[in-house]
């Protein structure tokens, strides 16, 4: 039975502004208007749109949204609320961030920015206490998988090109799991290109056409409470006297 469950947002569309295309003149002057360097800038397709196709991956980048409201949808759920649920994110440029279980997010996507700024410069935030709600490292994807798979006995990527599953499917195989691994590409368009197949024991679609990633999120957290539900409903009641979720 799965009583604490892990999410890993990766390939994340969150970095600060790419120094590559500095050898734009039009981003030269863009930085000069804005009197910041590009370590100052959480780079965002929605300020940044007539930057964004000269970089490769582009599909990919520039989406720093797509994060902030996966991690609303986590952090806003039941699980997260019992300090059963662990969220780590991989980002397009090899940053793995950790979240303390008991982080407080702001609403508002550019407060969400400006502390993603602080922990890109600092690794940590706050960076003058022992204990970061949010804490920094460098490390590629399959290197993270490869600590990830020593600790997790499922290991679940969801995509629209894998099995399509009903939500009592899915929710059971997680459920039935001791310390289970939930992958979500985190960013617009197209696959997780460096999550290694060796490492993922079930590839699983929920919905035939593409979703939103806070949707998807919030659809699989509650189907798993509900499962949950389902079988402490069943549990005789000098079992869930002594049951315990840590």
């Amino acid at each position: 039975m799965a009583k604490f469950l892990s999410i890993l947002l990766a390939e994340s569309s969150l970095e600060s502004f790419p120094e590559e295309l500095l050898s734009d003149i039009k981003v030269r002057q863009f930085f000069s208007k804005l009197k910041k360097s590009p370590s100052e800038v959480i780079f965002d397709v929605g300020y940044h749109s007539n930057f964004v196709k000269d970089l490769p991956n582009f599909e990919k980048r520039g989406r720093p949204d797509i994060v902030h409201f996966a991690l609303l949808s986590c952090f806003g759920s039941i699980l997260a609320r019992e300090q059963r649920l662990e969220v780590i994110i991989h980002t397009y440029g090899d940053k793995v961030i950790k979240l303390d279980s008991e982080i407080r997010l702001p609403k508002n996507v550019d407060r969400f920015n400006g502390l993603v700024l602080q922990l890109f410069k600092n690794g940590k935030v706050p960076s003058a206490t022992p204990t970061a709600l949010m804490s920094m490292t460098e490390k590629s994807l399959p290197d993270l998988m490869k600590e990830l798979r020593l600790k997790h006995d499922l290991i679940v990527e969801f995509s629209v090109r894998g099995e399509q599953l009903s939500s009592t499917d899915y929710s059971k195989l997680i459920f039935n799991a001791t310390n289970p691994l939930l992958i979500f590409g985190a960013f617009p368009h197209g696959e997780i290109s460096n999550l290694p197949d060796d490492v993922i024991d079930k590839k699983i679609g929920i919905y035939g056409e593409g979703l939103d990633l806070f949707a998807v999120i919030s659809q699989i957290l509650a189907s798993q409470h509900m499962t949950e539900e389902e079988f402490l409903a069943r549990m005789p009641t000098s079992d869930k006297e002594s049951l315990t979720w840590k």
